[in-house]
């Protein structure tokens, strides 16, 4: 798979680019603890030889009301993205333990961000970002 080159680019919505800082303050306080490697490491490998590649082929949509959504399982953890085939884009939306039945929860977090209308404000301006700059255009100069 080392040899496959990426077919999409990945971005972070803003709330998504803070839950990987939080995944290094966690692993901070778990110290020496943790093995295998970061949290972080593995997100990175995540996204740079599964979702960067086939982001369908290694994920699986979420049911409604987030049916737009994809999820991935790594460790105890779950990214969320939105995939824009047309322009070969995975949009990272959430990034979080899986705790079923706690407020912690990554798909509980991410619903309610959902709910508000805040992720997909989050998104436009992702893609937004994409769109070449436009120049302010006035009047003719007399």
């Amino acid at each position: 798979m080392s040899g496959i080159e990426p077919k999409y680019s990945i971005l972070f919505t803003s709330d998504a680019f803070g839950d990987v800082k939080a995944l290094e303050r966690v692993r901070a306080l778990l110290g020496a603890r943790q093995k295998n490697g970061s949290i972080k490491n593995k997100l990175k490998k995540v996204l740079t030889k599964k979702l960067a590649i086939d982001p369908q082929g290694y994920g699986l949509p979420l049911r409604s009301p987030l049916n737009f959504y994809w999820k991935h399982e790594f460790s105890t953890h779950r990214v969320i993205y939105r995939i824009y085939e047309e322009k070969q884009l995975v949009v990272i939306c959430a990034v979080g333990p899986r705790k079923q039945g706690d407020a912690a929860d990554v798909y509980e977090q991410f619903q309610a961000l959902a709910q508000t209308g805040k992720v997909a404000q989050q998104i436009a301006e992702v893609l937004a970002s994409l769109a070449p700059s436009k120049e302010k255009i006035g009047p003719p100069k007399r």
